[in-house]
């Protein structure tokens, strides 16, 4: 005894149950607090599930004063305080196994992925509320939208109907009424050709946003923001009117302090928060088209969706451009600068921020400015070889290329030199796919369609299951009817022949799809006489000379990948004929290895699991009736105290196992 008076925490009344929860000393009061962490601690634990701190202690809280109810139930009201305390923690321990299992079979959140933190939500409650319910409010505008220009009408819930110029018309209105990212949203939509119906396409590409100018007096602040210091501390000169706006960001002419001339590129203030609350509202119209509409699972709609999503978190993230472009510099660049006709501006990373963009102020016109191409000095087919020649060597031998090459992202200096611009469009190439598509250009070249077919196949991925001989037969024909040779117009027929065949096309693959198309169009714009199939064939055969030994270092490459298998090959060789001639070699098959073991494994623990749970539950059942009909009070007391945690202990593995079944299930479908 410490000397503290008895401390009355609890009183209520549940129906004819009054609870009260006394605190003899200061120690008891200790001992229910560490019961209460403990239990937070440890019961997601138990559950096998991940449970935020607060969230934990919370329920375990609650669960506690649930089970201090349950006890006062059981007892009602006699003296038996070590029962009731035992019954008590018996109880809590139950219902928060309970309370922690419910959030997993209602809750939606979806696995992985970037979720915003909750920061001091209770400094800023009337933000926090706001926020969480922008989703509800904008879903409604949505669908409201949506309805009022008829896209809930019966004949686009067919799998025909989605693909008609009726449905893209629109879809396309919808989008720009509603605004907001939806329109960026359906511009990146337009480039997946793989996907949607060229009518769909043919509309979705006409999608402008209509914005306005950040005003002069609200430039400054957020640049200061960014910067961390006064604009004057930075440049030594700076024009607060737009050279350019657009719907995520908008340029300024500027001059460094070293004296370089700069364009400064400043993002539009909201934004994030503006991604998160359409973001989640296409997720939602993602679910709900996969449900209702035939042909939205074949499209793999919310698949389309988070690319839509991830897209457009790269385009916020200037850190990212910054870091393409100067990817696509050095790529682009030669050993001699006198020979660089395609040229990227330079970024001044140090002052770029994930909102903020400097580099290099490109002189010159855009190339479809009257009369810009012949200010240049330069024929108008060297300018356009010199473009394909640059793009091409990008994708077959680099990593990395310009995905939006339309003409207002070129610009024609009076020096002849051609400079790109936009790099939050720029494509990324993986080994794999590069190899293949140099096994394309050159299956192209030769007219070899089982070339092409086999590059195709390797493109898809290892679980490629498409027939190859009706492959080559299809690409065989798009290869008749082209103008022979290395045409890169043929790539997005290939992919569509991929598509019918139900071959994966890599999202890659689909950047450089639209990225080619675009190229076409600039490249006659350029030179209207220019043909890119026979450009194309001499440009890949100027870049393949280029590389006499590439064929060797190939060769030289794969025998150094294979050499230890080489090395031991002979020696496996007389193994196997020595088990043969010894009658000793025996073939053993698997039914189950790797990941199917693992999954069946797991489905048998989790029903051996939650067998031994039902049958200690029955079994503790039985014990507890079992002490009720006991003439002893010492026999029934130990038989209610063996009943009780053993209804503890076969709780916590039902539930475990009720858990794990509700997290997979959400994780899968979330």
């Amino acid at each position: 005894m410490l000397g503290i008076p008895t401390v009355k925490s609890l009183a209520a009344n549940v129906g004819a149950v009054t609870v009260r929860i006394t605190f003899q000393n200061a120690f008891s009061l200790l001992l229910a607090v560490l019961f209460v962490i403990v239990l937070g601690l440890v019961s997601g634990r138990l559950l096998g599930i991940s449970v935020g701190r607060w969230r934990s202690m919370a329920t375990a809280l609650v669960g506690t004063l649930i089970g201090a109810v349950g006890a006062e139930a059981v007892v009602r009201g006699s003296n038996a305080t070590t029962v009731a305390y035992a019954l008590t923690a018996l109880f809590g321990v139950l219902a928060t196994m309970v309370l922690m299992i419910v959030p997993e079979a209602v809750g939606r959140r979806r696995e992985g992925g970037r979720r915003p933190r909750a920061k001091r939500l209770w400094l800023h409650p009337v933000r926090w509320t706001r926020r969480s319910l922008a989703p509800l409010s904008r879903s409604w505008e949505v669908l409201s939208t949506a309805r009022r220009n008829g896209l809930a009408r019966p004949q686009f819930l067919s799998a025909s109907g989605i693909t008609t110029a009726e449905f893209g018309h629109r879809l396309r209105l919808t989008l720009e009424e509603v605004g907001g990212m939806f329109v960026k949203f359906g511009q990146i939509a337009s480039t997946r050709t793989d996907l949607l119906a060229e009518p769909v396409i043919a509309e979705l590409s006409h999608l402008r946003a209509a914005v306005r100018p950040i005003p002069a007096e609200q430039v400054r602040p957020l640049v200061e923001k960014e910067l961390g210091r006064p604009v004057e501390e930075a440049f030594a000169a700076f024009d607060f009117e737009p050279l350019a706006s657009a719907s995520i960001g908008q340029a300024h002419r500027a001059v460094l302090r070293t004296g370089e001339s700069v364009v400064v590129k400043i993002q539009r203030p909201g934004l994030d928060d503006l991604l998160r609350r359409d973001a989640t509202v296409l997720r939602l119209a993602a679910r709900v088209a996969e449900r209702r509409v035939a042909g939205a699972v074949g499209l793999g709609v919310r698949g389309l969706a988070d690319e839509l999503i991830a897209g457009m978190e790269h385009e916020l993230d200037y850190v990212r451009e910054a870091t393409m472009c100067e990817r696509l510099r050095l790529a682009v660049a030669h050993e001699d600068p006198a020979d660089d006709v395609i040229r990227v501006p330079q970024v001044f990373h140090e002052l770029c921020t994930d909102r903020l963009l400097v580099m290099e102020e490109a002189p010159g016109r855009p190339v479809d400015a009257p009369g810009a191409v012949a200010a240049s000095g330069t024929p108008p087919h060297l300018l356009a070889t010199a473009l394909l020649s640059s793009f091409l060597d990008q994708v077959l031998h680099g990593m990395v290329f310009h995905a939006d090459p339309h003409p207002g992202n070129l610009m024609v200096d009076e020096w002849g030199r051609l400079w790109l611009l936009d790099f939050g469009a720029v494509g990324l190439l993986d080994p794999v796919t590069r190899r293949a598509l140099q096994d394309i250009a050159a299956g192209m070249a030769a007219g070899e369609p089982i070339v092409v077919a086999r590059a195709v196949r390797h493109l898809a991925g290892a679980d490629a299951t498409a027939d190859l001989q009706s492959l080559e037969s299809d690409i065989g024909m798009l290869m008749v009817e082209g103008s022979g040779g290395f045409d890169p117009a043929v790539i997005p027929e290939v992919l569509a022949v991929m598509t019918r065949h139900g071959l994966r096309v890599p999202v890659s693959m689909t950047s450089l799809s639209k990225a080619v198309l675009t190229l076409d169009g600039t490249l006659r714009l350029i030179d209207p006489s220019f043909e890119l199939a026979t450009e194309a064939t001499a440009v890949a055969d100027s870049l393949a000379a280029q590389e006499p030994d590439l064929a060797g270092d190939l060769l030289q490459e794969e025998l150094r990948r294979s050499l230890p298998i080489l090395r031991t090959l002979p020696e496996h060789v007389d193994e196997l004929a020595t088990q043969l001639r010894s009658g000793r070699m025996s073939v053993r098959v698997e039914r189950f290895a790797g990941a199917d073991e693992a999954v069946v494994s797991g489905w048998i623990d989790r029903m051996l699991m939650a067998a031994f749970g039902c049958i200690g539950l029955l079994a503790s059942g039985v014990i507890l009736v079992a002490a009720e009909l006991a003439q002893s009070r010492d026999i029934r007391l130990a038989l209610q105290a063996v009943g009780f945690i053993g209804v503890v202990f076969a709780s916590v593995l039902f539930m475990r196992s009720v858990a794990q079944v509700l997290r997979r299930d959400r994780t899968s479908t979330g």
